[in-house]
């Protein structure tokens, strides 16, 4: 964890910031150079394995597991936040609109059943608890009504469960551009409009999953933060997308922040009209365990907010009462609240919130797409039809 004036951070955290000062293109002092070098050897060594693995695959077709039902992959190319949460749920809730029977498939990362396949919600009870299932499962199975949510880092067994069990018609593979065990009829790719590509170098170097060209798998390109993304950002993405994939249907997306309600308000499903909103000269800090809590914070001030001090965890970081302890006591030294994001907030506990009247603040954000709505559209009825 780490916040202004805080110095309790875990070594864990420590080597994470370290590690991503390392993959940064900035300069760098002459003590890490030897860390470099490393990192430059080991980043030629995943890239080899991911290709060995991948043209295994490529190569070999029939090692593929392939479902009576379409499948959509959304994923990325760089590890870190560029959406995917809230854009599986746009996704979802379109194609149940369109009277599709959708089911969505996540790893249940760091989950007690990450390990095999379970039911995290059938569309209308959730099954599992966030340690149980994950966050980001958890939080889909509240955001999504109708639409099962199945966990089990197996996607072949958990979208074989979904077919047997909600005779599914479409499965969304959520972060599934690297999962090739499982056959699919689309590939969404998302792309941070705020850091693209970071240095150029895959893991452990740098933050790419794979080397750039991979992106000619895609077949729709979504840039996510599309309206924090600079001039300079905006035209290397471009450049890396004409020059891999240059017919790719391409499409843009921001965040936006919808609503910033009460614990209590969230915790209980209340309508949204009935909620306690939180007033924008409110001083807050912003407590998340997330890929990228600068982007989180950053929403959070174009809703208005001044944040007078941050709180970051370790991602997928799982709340303690020792944290939610520290967290009244931080609030209660600046005289400020607590803001944090719907898949922090599943992770907490509801319970001790309320018995102690912790100023705790759920900020929920969407993702709109802003330009290229027709491509979206296009691409996913030749794979649904329609």
């Amino acid at each position: 964890m780490s916040g202004s004036g805080d110095d309790s951070m875990s070594l864990r955290t420590k080597l994470a910031a370290y590690f991503l000062y390392l993959m940064q293109d900035t300069p760098h002092h002459g003590i890490d150079i030897p860390i470099l070098k490393v990192l430059e050897w080991a980043s030629m060594a995943y890239k080899k394995g991911v290709a060995v693995t991948y043209n295994s695959y490529r190569k070999n077709p029939q090692k593929q597991v392939k479902l009576p039902a379409k499948v959509i992959s959304l994923g990325n190319i760089t590890v870190g936040g560029t959406g995917k949460t809230p854009t599986a749920c746009l996704l979802a809730r379109y194609l149940q609109q369109k009277g599709l029977r959708t089911a969505l498939l996540n790893r249940g990362y760091r989950s007690e059943t990450e390990g095999k396949a379970a039911i995290m919600s059938d569309g209308e009870h959730i099954l599992l608890t966030a340690a149980a299932g994950g966050d980001e499962a958890c939080l889909m199975a509240r955001s999504l009504p109708g639409i099962p949510v199945l966990v089990g880092r197996n996607r072949g067994s958990s979208g074989q469960l979904a077919v047997d069990m909600f005779h599914s018609q479409v499965l969304l593979l959520d972060d599934g551009f690297q999962h090739w065990q499982l056959y699919r009829d689309l590939d969404i790719v998302l792309i941070d409009g705020t850091n693209p590509f970071g240095n150029g170098y895959v893991l452990p170097r740098g933050i790419l999953r794979e080397p750039l060209e991979q992106l000619r798998r895609a077949g729709l390109i979504i840039i996510t933060k599309a309206d924090l993304a600079t001039e300079q950002q905006r035209k290397s993405i471009y450049a890396a997308l004409h020059k891999y994939h240059p017919h790719v249907p391409v499409a843009e997306a921001v965040h936006r922040p919808k609503w910033c309600i009460s614990f209590a308000d969230w915790n209980s499903f209340k309508k949204r009209a009935d909620c306690a909103f939180l007033a924008e000269d409110q001083p807050v800090i912003a407590v998340s365990a997330l890929g990228n809590p600068s982007s989180f914070e950053a929403t959070i001030q174009s809703f208005g907010y001044t944040i007078a001090d941050t709180m970051r965890y370790d991602d997928h970081h799982q709340y303690s009462r020792d944290d939610l302890t520290a967290m009244a006591k931080k609030a209660q030294e600046q005289g400020a609240v607590l803001v944090t994001t719907e898949k922090d907030a599943v992770k907490m506990d509801a319970e001790y919130i309320t018995a102690h009247d912790i100023p705790l603040y759920v900020l929920g954000i969407e993702i709109e797409i802003i330009k290229g709505n027709t491509d979206v559209e296009n691409v996913l009825a030749q794979v649904i039809g329609g």
